[in-house]
């Protein structure tokens, strides 16, 4: 379409990605991941995602799957709007798939007695979840 169907601006790939006014709650949220993570949400890292670095590997594969994940939930919410003319809020449709995600690699990772592993890779600074000392998992998101 040459309108965005849910503002009815022109619609390009920087309105679709970037410019829409229904992003602004995903940004949000985002916004506030990455401040616990220590970094600062741009239209730049958005599109570009984080250089993998050293001694922030971990942190940094985390950001760019999430930054990755909130792209899918624009796509996936536009796509729905599309078909149905449904009302589809990217972020809650974000949180959800983040959350989704980190209950099935929290399952999977108890079954094969890699919860350590989990943690180093979900759990970082409790941004996203905690492990209890009991071995149960703690969504923060």
């Amino acid at each position: 379409p040459d309108t965005c169907p849910f503002c009815g601006m022109r619609e390009t790939l920087a309105h679709i990605y970037l410019e829409c006014a229904r992003l602004q709650p995903l940004f949000q949220l985002l916004l506030d991941i990455l401040l616990r993570f220590w970094l600062h949400f741009s239209p730049h890292l958005f599109i570009y995602a984080l250089p993998i670095r050293g001694p922030t590997k971990s942190r940094d594969l985390l950001v760019n799957l999430l930054l990755a994940l909130a792209k899918l939930a624009i796509y996936k919410t536009r796509v729905r709007r599309l078909a149905d003319g449904g009302s589809c809020d990217c972020g809650a449709y974000f949180r959800s798939s983040v959350r989704s995600r980190i209950r099935a690699e929290f399952l999977w990772a108890a079954s094969t007695g890699s919860l350590d592993a989990f943690e180093e890779q979900w759990a970082q600074s409790g941004v996203l979840c905690l492990v209890s000392p009991s071995g149960a998992l703690n969504l923060t998101l």
